[in-house]
């Protein structure tokens, strides 16, 4: 079998459950088992494909058409400039979080800097920022020591401390973060039912379910959050794109002050941005 008809061959094997994604799926598949560029995909698309590499691509498509998503089945995602080593004990990050890293950038200024990324999962927050900022320190808590030990294959530089504990448990409460990032749970009992299968049956519920509305992490950052930053301090949350209003009100209700709304780039709700 020839590439150019492997590729036709699972791109009509993945459109019923996946239309819109077959094309690039199919070649995600193929560039991953034969570790080619989609433009080497194309171009040696005549030639034949060996019978060890149909065999291990056929134990994939095997894996995926069960439902299981592509970034686990090879351990890695991309997430803003890098790929990352991910698995089944973390959230595969998706573009939308990109948005997170780009406020706490842009609003940032000091090059010396000490934070919190709070339920870091598979550490990619604190791993871009780090790098992104060699003079920032962070300290990576998630109460998951599974997703712990994935974090630790991508926060290598000596800048990040990893911490098991639940929410600030461990982390002594003195004013000496200037700010606070993270990714928290925020999806709600009913929408958990609706979430797609591939999220359901592979991701990990911990990382996703905020509660029965969704804002039970919230309200805990909010109630305990002034303990720890510096008072000048800022706090960095994504949200639910329908959470524009909620989250805000939960802070306000706590006495913060400076509160703004960032939205992605599909022009959806993604970032709350308080300053302390």
């Amino acid at each position: 079998m020839t590439i150019r008809e492997l590729l036709h061959n699972l791109r009509e094997r993945l459109i019923p459950s996946m239309s819109d994604l077959a094309q690039s799926e199919a070649e995600a598949i193929i560039e991953q088992t034969l570790n080619i560029t989609k433009a080497l995909l194309y171009i040696n698309a005549p030639k034949i494909v060996d019978k060890t590499d149909l065999k291990r691509i056929e134990q994939i498509m095997e894996r995926r058409l069960r439902g299981e998503p592509l970034q686990y089945i090879f351990g890695k995602a991309f997430f803003y400039d890098r790929e990352f080593f991910i698995d089944e004990n973390v959230l595969i990050p998706r573009p939308d979080t990109e948005t997170l890293v780009e406020a706490v950038i842009n609003t940032e200024k000091d090059d010396i800097a000490r934070f919190i990324d709070i339920g870091t999962g598979s550490g990619i927050l604190a791993a871009v920022l780090t790098a992104h900022r060699p003079g920032w320190t962070a300290v990576a808590i998630d109460v998951s020591y599974k997703a712990l030990k994935t974090a630790a294959r991508n926060c290598s530089n000596g800048n990040i401390h990893i911490l098991c504990c639940d929410m600030f448990g461990a982390i002594k409460p003195e004013k000496q973060f200037d700010f606070i990032v993270g990714n928290p749970p925020y999806i709600s009992s009913a929408q958990m039912a609706g979430l797609d299968k591939s999220v359901v049956n592979y991701e990990p519920h911990t990382a996703l379910r905020g509660g029965d509305d969704g804002l039970d992490y919230y309200r805990t950052i909010s109630s305990q959050a002034k303990m720890y930053l510096k008072d000048s301090g800022r706090l960095y949350l994504e949200i639910g794109y329908d959470q524009g209003v909620s989250v805000p009100k939960i802070f306000t209700d706590d006495d913060w002050k400076d509160i703004a709304i960032i939205k992605d780039l599909g022009d959806r709700n993604r970032v709350v941005l308080i300053k302390f």
